[in-house]
């Protein structure tokens, strides 16, 4: 037995959900950096100080799924250092703050993310992109979801802005949906990785074997994942 088409379908209004939340925060964080490199096109630090509070109250809102929100520069962008971030996440208590990736505004050892996905993709397709399920090393070291889209100003490519959902949060979410369907169902990207399903016998992070072609799929759209149909 698979999947029917109404309960695909309700799986992939809940991953919806959760995309236009990581998105609507990244297009806040957007609108501050692009009202910011308008009027300063090279900035320091402080003259992303309108990012915080956007931040902040993504962080704090009630109910968020969102773990880290932000901006990633463009190499040179900024004026202290060729690579920047300006990250805020939810620390051990639940607050927000400033990812602290920048000891030295001087210093080199900053990990180039200028070739992980949840950059290079927006950066060459100026279109939006979610990453993952993968092991945040950069950040968290916790299993997550980056949504990033590009910001340009006068049609440069300046950064990315984005925002980080842990697979926690969506299993959160998507479990109580998953759980009452009456055949096995999987989100998966397009690479055939899966980040849920309802069945023990694929968990995060493995591969459906199947090609997308071949499976019963509804595609998340402007993103690599899809809703597939498992045969029981």
């Amino acid at each position: 037995m698979t999947a029917s088409q109404p309960e695909l379908d309700r799986v992939l209004q809940a991953m919806a959900d959760l995309a236009s939340e990581a998105f609507g925060a990244a297009d806040r964080i957007e609108s501050a950096v692009s009202a910011q490199l308008e009027n300063s096109p090279r900035p320091t630090r402080d003259g992303l100080a309108q990012i915080e509070p956007v931040a902040a109250e993504v962080l704090a809102a009630p109910g968020s799924n969102i773990q880290g929100v932000g901006f990633v520069a463009a190499a040179g962008v900024m004026r202290e250092a060729r690579l920047w971030l300006e990250w805020y996440v939810r620390d051990g208590n639940g607050r927000p703050s400033r990812l602290e990736v920048h000891p030295d505004p001087l210093d080199s050892d900053l990990e180039d993310y200028e070739p992980l996905t949840w950059y290079a993709v927006p950066r060459d397709t100026r279109a939006r992109h979610v990453a993952g399920p993968y092991l945040d090393s950069l950040c968290s070291d916790d299993y997550m979801l980056t949504f990033t889209q590009p910001i340009t100003v006068d049609g440069t490519f300046v950064g990315v802005s984005g925002a980080d959902i842990t697979v926690r949060a969506v299993e959160r979410t998507l479990l109580p949906v998953l759980g009452s369907l009456s055949a096995p169902v999987a989100v998966i990207n397009t690479q055939g990785r899966t980040l849920i399903s309802n069945t023990g016998a694929l968990l995060c992070g493995e591969l459906v074997r199947t090609p997308l072609a071949e499976l019963d799929a509804r595609s998340l759209p402007g993103t690599p994942l899809h809703v597939v149909g498992l045969k029981g």
